[in-house]
């Protein structure tokens, strides 16, 4: 472990640190939002956000499917 170097545990910490600073504001949100409309809308609204994910994930993969049918 000791191979890797003080640069790699530094970049390693630093991404920790950024995922958990993303993940609690997206959890401020999440709770915001539960506040707000009540926790069936606000699974409403990540069901919306889930469906157009998969929509655009679709629409760019659209051409590597179609040849596999």
């Amino acid at each position: 472990m000791d191979d890797l170097g003080a640069g790699f545990w530094l970049k390693l910490a630093g991404i920790f640190i950024a995922g958990a600073i993303i993940l609690f504001i997206f959890t401020l949100l999440f709770l915001h939002a539960i506040y707000a409309w009540g926790l069936f809308g606000t699974m409403l609204l990540l069901a919306a956000i889930a469906l157009f994910a998969g929509w655009m994930y679709d629409r760019k993969n659209a051409r590597q499917t179609e040849g596999s049918l």
